[in-house]
Parts: C-alpha cells; structure tokens; sequence
C-alpha cells in the first residue's frame, strides 16, 4: 500500500485528535457529573436535614401521641367513672322520684285529710255551737224546773245506789236499758208484782224495803222506776213508795206497801191511794178528783189524823 507522507501525519494526529476529544467530552461529562453530585449531595442533605427533622416531628408526634394516649386513658377512666357516678345518680333520681310521687301522693292524701277534718272540724263547730245554744237553754229550763220542783216541794236525786231512810238502808240495782212505760206497762207490772203479799214488819219489811224491792224488780224488767221518800206533817215518821213516768199520762205514784195502790202525792195535800183498778190514767193528776174519793187509803200522822205531804225526794 502506498501512503504519502502527509496522509501519514494525519493518520498519525487522528488518535490524538479522539483521545483529546474524548478527553474533553470526558472532562465535561465528569464536570457535569461531578455537579450533579454536589448537586445531588446537596440534594441528599437536605433531604437528610428534611429526614432528621421529619424524624424529629415523629419522634415528638409520638410524644404527643403518648401523651394523648395517657390522656385519653385518663379521660376513659374518668369517663368510665362518671358512668359509674351516673349511673349511681340515675338510679338515685329513679328513687327520688319514686319517693317524690309517693310523698305527692301522700300529701295529697293529707290535704284530702284535712279538707275532711276542716269540713269535720266546721261541722263540729256548728254542732258545738248548736250543743251549747242547747245546753244554754237546757240549764235555763234546769234552773227553772228546780225553781217549780222547789215550789212542789220535791227535791230529785240522781245516781242514788244506797241511802239510808227510817234507819234502814236502801239499795238500788240500777238498769241501763231501763225505759219509762206507758200507762198500759205499769199497770201490767204492779198486778204481776208480788211484792205486796210480803208480810210487813216496821222494824224487818216496811214501806223502804217494799218500794227497794219494787224499784228493783222494775229495773231488772228494763222499766224506769225511781224510789220516793215523804216527808209529813205532825208525824215522826215518813212513808216511802215509787215513781213511774209514763210515756203517755207523766208522773205516777206508786205504792206497794200491803197493797198495790195508785197514789196521789202532792205538798200540802193529804196523802191518798187507790186501787190500780179505781184510778183511770186521765185521773191520776186530778186533784178535784181526788179530794171528792170517798174510798181511798191513807197514812196517819202522830195525831191520828190523815197526813198531809210536807216535801218530797224522789231517787232516779
């Protein structure tokens, strides 16, 4: 092969010219990578500083998350324990209440009470005041029979279960359930009553021992009876009898002494009886028609004379 000389050399320049070209490529491709990698280094400490304080926030995230872990743990307990304290309040409120509407229901009952004991406690009132018109009139109306009974010369004992009269004594066996009988009643009893066939005795059976067995007999068949002393005139002795007060003619005298006998018993009027078969109910209080019987019996007084009534006490 033939070469020249100058084609030679240049040939000879051409390795050169690569491996300076490649020189220079490479030159500038290590300059430009040598700044990617200050760049990149830069890069990488940012990113690194970035990392650190990223590490940082998450180390402090997890602090705080700590934190609010612990807080939320406290906050659990305390809301468990305020359920608990509610619950507990619940329950208390449900008792109150329970205890609240049975103290309504209670007080309602109470102010129902007490309208009834107002109303009651009115009506007592008027009653009260009634009751006390009543008696007002009743101790008028007392006093005044006391004034007429003082004029009648009759005094009336109430209660009496044992007296003393003619130095014997007098017991009475008093009924609760004893009424005042009619007219028809008293006549009916005394004819049935056998007290009068008892034999008398002025020191062992006279006239108190006849009208104490009367009284009592009365009361033991629920009849009111009362036993009555008299007292008369010129005579050291009194008589005792009984009283009725029929439901239907008032006051009848009676006396059992060896006889039965209706008896007329005023002061200051002789004493005078008749058989029950003699004296009709509408004759018992006539006084005209007692002075004109004719057929009577009577008591004697220390002359010998018909006694004439001084006072009388009447026991009940």
């Amino acid at each position: 092969m033939n070469i020249s000389k100058g084609k030679l050399i240049l040939l000879a320049a051409i390795p050169f010219v690569i491996v300076l070209a490649w020189g220079i490529i490479t030159n500038a491709n290590l300059s430009a990578a040598r700044s990617d990698l200050k760049q990149s280094q830069l890069t990488l400490t940012q990113t690194q500083n970035e990392l650190t304080d990223t590490k940082q926030q998450l180390t402090d995230a997890k602090t705080q998350l700590t934190t609010t872990q612990n807080t939320l743990t406290q906050t659990q307990t305390t809301l468990t324990q305020t359920q608990t304290q509610l619950d507990t309040t619940k329950t208390e409120l449900t008792g109150t209440k329970t205890q609240l509407t049975t103290t309504q229901n209670q007080l309602t009952t109470t102010q129902n009470q007490l309208t009834g004991a107002n109303a009651d406690l009115a009506t007592a009132k008027t009653q009260l005041s009634d009751a006390q018109t009543q008696l007002a009139t009743a101790q008028t109306l007392l006093a005044d029979y006391k004034k007429t009974m003082q004029a009648l010369g009759i005094a009336v004992h109430s209660n009496t279960t044992t007296w003393n009269f003619n130095g014997l004594s007098w017991a009475h066996n008093d009924s609760s359930q004893a009424v005042n009988p009619t007219w028809a009643q008293l006549t009916a009893f005394i004819a049935q009553d056998t007290t009068d066939q008892h034999v008398y005795n002025i020191k062992t059976y006279n006239c108190v021992n006849y009208a104490t067995t009367v009284y009592n007999n009365a009361e033991n068949l629920k009849i009111e009876s009362a036993t009555v002393t008299i007292n008369l005139r010129n005579s050291s002795a009194g008589h005792a009898v009984n009283a009725f007060i029929t439901s239907d003619y008032g006051l009848v005298y009676v006396d059992c002494t060896g006889s039965d006998a209706i008896a007329r018993i005023q002061t200051g009027k002789v004493y005078r009886a008749a058989a029950p078969n003699v004296v009709s109910p509408a004759q018992v209080n006539n006084n005209s028609w007692w002075d004109g019987l004719r057929n009577y019996y009577y008591v004697t007084n220390d002359l010998g004379g018909e006694a004439v009534v001084n006072s009388i006490d009447i026991y009940w």
